[in-house]
C-alpha cells in the first residue's frame, strides 16, 4: 500500500475515534444531568474506552429505564463501539510493518499484548490492512458517530420537552 493513502487512512481513524470518544464523554454529560456540574467532570474525563462505555451504559440504565427503545439503541450502539476497541488500540500501539518498495502489499500491524489462545500464550499477533479495509473501518465509524449524534439529539429532546403533571 502506498505510504500516503496509509497514513491518511490512519489519520482518518484517529480523529473518528477521538471524536467518537469525545461524542461518548459529551452523552454520559447529558445523562447525568444538570446536577451534576460539579462532579461530572471528575467523574467523565481521562477515562479510557472500555471504562467510558461501561459508565454509559449503566448511567443510561438508570436514566432512560422509561424509554426502551431510546436504551436499547443506545446499548446496541455502545456494544458496536465496544467491538472496535481492540483495532483503535492496535492502531494507536501496534508496530506497523510497512514494505517501502511494494505499493501492492497490504500493511501489517504487530500487537505484542499477551494473549491466551489454543491452550498456551501468544506473544504477538499480526493484523493485515489493505486500502480497502482500512476505508471500510473509517466508513464504520464515522456510522458509529451518527448514531451518537442521533441518540443524543433525542435524549436532549427528551430532556427538553415540558414533563405534564398526572391530573
Amino acid at each position: 500500500m502506498r505510504k500516503d493513502i496509509l497514513f491518511e487512512k490512519i489519520g482518518e481513524m484517529t480523529i473518528q475515534f477521538a471524536s467518537l470518544e469525545h461524542q461518548l464523554q459529551s452523552l454520559l454529560e447529558i445523562l447525568l444531568g444538570e446536577g451534576s456540574r460539579l462532579i461530572g467532570p471528575f467523574f467523565i474525563h481521562e477515562l479510557n474506552l472500555s471504562v467510558l462505555l461501561r459508565k454509559l451504559k449503566h448511567v443510561a440504565r438508570f436514566r432512560i429505564q422509561s424509554d426502551a427503545a431510546l436504551l436499547d439503541e443506545l446499548e446496541r450502539s455502545l456494544k458496536q463501539i465496544e467491538a472496535t476497541r481492540d483495532i483503535r488500540n492496535l492502531l494507536v500501539h501496534g508496530h506497523w510493518q510497512i514494505e517501502e518498495n511494494c505499493t501492492a502489499c497490504p500493511v501489517r500491524v504487530q500487537d505484542f499484548k499477551m494473549r491466551y489462545e489454543g491452550g498456551q500464550w501468544q506473544r504477538l499477533t499480526e493484523t493485515t490492512f489493505n486500502e480497502k479495509k482500512l476505508t471500510a473501518m473509517v466508513r464504520r465509524l464515522q456510522a458509529m458517530s451518527s448514531d451518537i449524534t442521533h441518540i443524543t439529539r433525542r435524549l436532549q429532546d427528551v430532556q427538553a420537552a415540558p414533563r405534564v403533571a398526572p391530573g
